[in-house]
């Protein structure tokens, strides 16, 4: 069965090459959000006020203002939240073609996926499912970042002691795996709404529920899928090499 779920998704893959270009059209979309951002924040860091450092020659210290730094951490949540909503529109997109080239297929006849079905689906009727669990993953990020920001900082107070750097790298190993959690949970969802048609809390319960009937299953073919990724790699690099030779 995991077997052929590989060879079903490599025929997808063959059969719907335009979906190549879903990624890109949001990596695209993030780069264009990212240089917008920068020049917002720069804007409000101008707002500041900058003094002379005189413990640094023609050094300058920004001093942040009250209202300017709850603009900056609201504008950096900002933009976490809007790249994993790119991430997972584009995820949910291919999704939603592979489930249509599925339900269009036969044993007769191969059927065709509809990419543009997914950008319809993904904007128009679950834009809202695809935003909580963006902000989900954004949140977690914000902590993350947050933490090891913090962490940093507390490490150089305690003078490099071996307990403080224990519990932080402790905590941010979980932070870690609550993110994957949290995404492995996300994806799920999505995958399931992409064939159901649910919202996201019943999208993400039922398919929270479908890994644990079929855990052994989805484990199983995730490690056939593994395998031939590594293969795929193994093949791109040697290829790369002999190319360059």
């Amino acid at each position: 069965m995991a077997i052929d779920v590989i060879d079903a998704s490599a025929d997808f893959l063959a059969k719907t090459k335009r979906i190549l270009v879903v990624p890109g059209v949001f990596f695209l979309l993030q780069v264009i959000t990212i240089f917008t951002w920068i020049g917002a924040m720069l804007c409000v860091l101008s707002m500041n006020e900058i003094t002379a450092d005189e413990s640094i020659p023609q050094g300058k210290n920004l001093e942040w203002e009250e209202k300017s730094k709850y603009m900056a951490f609201y504008m950096f949540f900002g933009i976490l939240w809007i790249c994993a909503f790119f991430e997972y529109a584009s995820t949910f997109i291919v999704m939603v073609s592979a489930s249509t080239y599925y339900f269009n297929s036969d044993a007769a006849n191969e059927g065709d996926a509809e990419v543009g079905t997914g950008f319809s689906w993904a904007f128009n009727y679950h834009a809202g499912s695809i935003a909580v669990g963006s902000f989900i993953i954004a949140l977690i990020r914000f902590i993350r970042i947050v933490f090891v920001v913090i962490a940093q900082q507390a490490e150089k107070a305690s003078g490099d002691n071996a307990a403080v750097k224990v519990l932080v790298r402790v905590a941010a190993c979980i932070l870690s795996c609550i993110e994957k959690v949290c995404d492995y949970i996300n994806e799920s969802a999505y995958a399931y709404i992409a064939v159901s048609g649910d919202n996201f809390c019943s999208g993400a319960w039922n398919g929270f529920l479908l890994n644990v009937k079929h855990m052994l299953k989805f484990s199983f073919a995730n490690m056939i899928a593994k395998i031939f990724i590594l293969l795929g790699k193994v093949a791109i690099t040697a290829g790369n090499m002999f190319s360059l030779y």
